[in-house]
Order: structure tokens, then sequence, then C-alpha cells
């Protein structure tokens, strides 16, 4: 018998599949658990193989794309180790995920990975949407890397075509199909995870046609 790491015991409920288990009212424990789980790790494996990427594209000095540090505050310093830090907390991230240049241009992106077919607009906070803008407007390369966890597809989309729709906010949110016909599918690998400079030369053809 498999526990739950809390010690609580594993027992076999059988699924009522007359049920429809994606409402609130009809989640049993072992959903409730599974979806905490899934909530508590969501985008740290999607990020970790994004990283490894742009590692592999550093390397080969292809290009150089890293990830934006998760900024802190600190509230106490330790008072007999140097440089020891006692006491802080993170803060809200400001921007986006990663940033960087590949082929003379900068280069800037945030991921979302969910496991439900829809991207929801709170799920991309407002001084994201107001920098890539930003991003756009002064020439840059800004999209979004969107997984979709449950079917295994990434998906790269110029920024541009999100920030026009949520100017509008006619629907809840960019659902599996509008980055299915709107942007580009990322191709998975081993080394790297993801062919991701192919991905932006695909979704940016007239910034790289010279080239």
């Amino acid at each position: 018998m498999i526990n739950y790491p809390d010690g609580r015991k594993r027992t076999f409920v059988p699924v009522d599949k007359s049920k429809d288990h994606r409402l609130k009212q009809n989640r049993t424990e072992e959903d409730r658990i599974r979806d905490k789980y899934i909530k508590s790790n969501m985008g740290m494996a999607f990020e970790a193989d994004v990283s490894k990427t742009c590692d592999f594209y550093r390397e080969r000095e292809e290009a150089d794309i890293y990830k934006r540090p998760t900024p802190i505050r600190i509230v106490r310093m330790s008072k007999t180790k140097k440089g020891m830090i006692e006491e802080a907390y993170f803060e809200e991230k400001s921007t986006t995920d990663y940033v960087g240049i590949y082929k003379g241009l900068y280069v800037d992106f945030e991921c979302k990975e969910t496991i439900h077919d829809t991207i929801p607009y709170h799920m991309i906070r407002e001084q994201q949407y107001r920098h890539l803008e930003l991003i756009a407007k002064m020439g840059g390369i800004g999209f979004f890397l969107v997984s979709f966890k449950t079917v295994q597809e990434v998906y790269l989309i110029d920024c541009k075509k999100i920030l026009a729709l949520t100017k509008e906010k006619k629907h809840p949110g960019f659902k599996r199909s509008f980055f299915m016909e709107n942007g580009i599918r990322v191709r998975r690998g081993y080394n790297p995870p993801y062919y991701l400079l192919e991905a932006i030369e695909k979704a940016f053809p007239d910034r790289f046609s010279g080239q």
C-alpha cells in the first residue's frame, strides 16, 4: 500500500463516470489531491527544459538567452556569517521569464503552462502585457511560449497577436485552437529539449529573411 506524503492511507474509490469531474461539486478527494500536486509543480519541468534549451544554444554560441532571476526582498542578513541571508521573501515578478539576443535581435518572452485547453486572461499579468507591448514597439522580438501539458504540445506565438485581443476581451481566454491557427508548434528534441530558434525564425520570418 502506498500512502500519501502526510501519512494518510491511500484508498481506492471507483470513479463515477456519470458525473463531470471537471465541475467543482463533483470532484473527489483524489481529484483535489492530484490537482493540488499538479498546480504546485505547474511549469517547473517546462521551464527547466526551456532553460536547458537556452544553455544548449549558449554553449554553441548561437544565441544568448537566459532566465531572469526571481527578485527577492531581503529582510535580515546574518550577523555572524558574512553574506548569508537569514530572512527574505520572493517579490512578484514584474516582467517576463526569459531575455536575450539572437542574430543581433533582442528576444524577450514569457512561458505559460496549463493542464486545460485554454490560457485564461488572468494567467498573464497586466505588467507582462505592458512589458511585451513596449518590447514590440521598440522593435524587439516578444512572444509567449505556451505548453498544453495534457497533450504535450508547445506553441510559440508573437505577442502582438495576443495583445491585439486583450484589448477586446470578448472571450475568457485563448483556446488551444487559437495557438494552433496563429502560432508555431515547437518541435521537441533531446538536446536541445525544444527547437526554439527554429520556431522563432518561423514566427518572425520578416525579421530573419535577409540573414
